[in-house]
């Protein structure tokens, strides 16, 4: 995994990280999880971020788990074999929704997603949004995450519970200060 640039399938579809994006994601999931033993690895035009967890005695260091920031979710997916096979063959493309991603680029006229872009959904799905309805525009992998982390982070100090009304605070920045 030394490699610096990174390699992209697919028009973008799936993306592996290079050292520098690697390290940035890493770092980030580690502040959200609250965990040094992260390495991400890659993600998708949906904005799910791909990773190992080195010293977890319940899963296998070879395990690769995927992150779900605008659900919220996260769990095991393949072994790094297996996803670097799928790289090498092209059928993560199939495994990341690439019909849906072919609809959105011919929708937005978009040629490819830069690396290190994704396409989060109009609204976060823990907010009540709509994973099949897109963003118009691809946003930052990086700032996708971190913007999830920190809202599920304030409904959390909250109190909010599913299905309670959002509210007002957790957009308010002078209340966060």
């Amino acid at each position: 995994m030394a490699n610096k640039q990174g390699q992209s399938v697919a028009s973008g579809a799936f993306q592996m990280f290079g050292s520098r994006r690697r390290d940035q994601v890493s770092e980030l999931l580690g502040d959200i999880f609250g965990r040094t033993d992260i390495e991400a690895l890659a993600s998708d035009w949906r904005g799910v971020v791909y990773f190992t967890l080195a010293e977890d005695e319940s899963i296998d260091a070879e395990t690769v788990l995927g992150f779900d920031a605008s659900s919220g979710s996260s769990g095991e997916l393949a072994t790094i074999d297996d996803v670097l096979a799928a790289v090498r063959t092209g059928e993560v493309a199939e495994a990341v929704d690439v019909a849906s991603f072919d609809a959105w680029r011919t929708a937005t006229g978009t040629r490819s997603l830069d690396m290190g872009a994704c396409v989060p959904p109009a609204l976060y799905e823990f907010l009540g949004g709509d994973p099949a309805e897109r963003s118009v525009e691809s946003e930052d992998l990086v700032t996708f995450v971190a913007t999830a982390a920190a809202i599920m982070g304030r409904l959390e100090k909250l109190g909010v519970e599913p299905g309670d009304e959002i509210p007002d605070e957790v957009f308010d920045e002078d209340y966060w200060k």
